[in-house]
């Protein structure tokens, strides 16, 4: 009989076995960060705009045609233009046509004059509109994306003695173009 030493020499296993732990941790760490950033990488993907309008409840009092004074504006900056758009669920094609306008720009400067002129004659036909969603290419500066939310966002008003802002599109909200 052989003993416990030359069993191992000739490939069997002996006696005394060691135990191995494997150290998980760190492989444990990694996928919890892996974890995190797939998550917010599908958070951000899925994001977009989606019209989509929801039945009201009204107690039958109400004006049909008070839904219609309310649109959303888009506005779209390019390398070489501010172009405005109109965005409502039951306006036909020819009315939302009416309310777009493009604005080239004027030699390095983009017409913010115009853009806040046109918005405030859109105000005016319909008044309780609010929101506008400022989209810039990629290569925009960023100081254009705010003179744009500054051209859109209010109008000086009231008196010599006591001046007002009044809001013209007071929501803004920038977007990207999704790809």
């Amino acid at each position: 009989m052989l003993g416990s030493g030359h069993a191992t020499a000739l490939g069997g296993h002996s006696d005394e076995e060691e135990e191995v732990y494997l150290n998980l941790t760190p492989m444990i760490d990694i996928l919890t960060c892996l974890l995190f950033f797939l998550l917010i990488s599908f958070g951000a993907v899925i994001i977009a705009l989606i019209s989509a309008s929801v039945p009201v409840l009204s107690d039958g009092d109400a004006d049909p045609n008070a839904s219609r004074a309310k649109v959303t504006m888009g506005l779209q900056i390019t390398d070489s233009a501010l172009v405005v758009s109109a965005s409502h669920d039951t306006m036909s094609e020819a009315e939302l046509a009416g309310l777009r306008k493009t604005l080239p720009k004027r030699g390095n400067d983009y017409d913010f004059d115009g853009l806040h002129q046109h918005l405030l004659s859109v105000k005016k036909k319909y008044p309780n509109s609010t929101t506008i969603v400022i989209t810039p290419a990629a290569a925009i500066p960023y100081e254009a994306v705010v003179k744009a939310m500054d051209a859109s966002r209010d109008r000086p008003g009231g008196t010599k003695r006591r001046p007002l802002r009044l809001p013209v599109f007071p929501e803004a909200v920038v977007s990207t173009i999704v790809e």
